[in-house]
């Protein structure tokens, strides 16, 4: 089925002890068919300045105190970075939904550290 059939409904961000997170995505098909749960892990990605801007989300949801100007500025200076990661992380996403055939889900664990490997679900 291809991604035009397939809807994403729900975004969901859970931050971990760092400031690392796991992404999902939920997503409806048109032709429903049952849901299984997929034993596979989240992909995950090395995303080092998505991390650190929503780890800085993180800190205004949690009312703690960032240097917000320092901030714009590191991300005036590494938008183009920024911009790649999201980029990455979209075609990862359209990849995965491309194949799907119903409902599921699409997770990935996004780090500013370690190394990257592939699985969905």
């Amino acid at each position: 089925m291809s991604s035009q059939k397939v809807k994403p409904y729900r975004i969901v961000i859970e931050w971990t002890n760092s400031e690392d997170f796991l992404f999902s995505c939920d997503y409806k098909g048109f032709r429903e068919r049952p849901e299984t749960p997929d034993p596979q892990a989240p992909e995950r990605h090395r995303f080092p300045h998505v991390t650190k801007a929503m780890g800085n989300v993180l800190k205004k949801l949690r009312r703690e105190h960032i240097t917000f100007p320092l901030f714009l500025l590191s991300l005036a200076f590494e938008h183009r970075s920024l911009l790649n990661e999201i980029d990455e992380l979209l075609r990862a996403i359209h990849a995965h939904l491309g194949n799907q055939n119903g409902s599921g889900s699409y997770r990935c664990f996004i780090s500013g550290n370690g190394r990257k490997t592939a699985s969905n679900r």
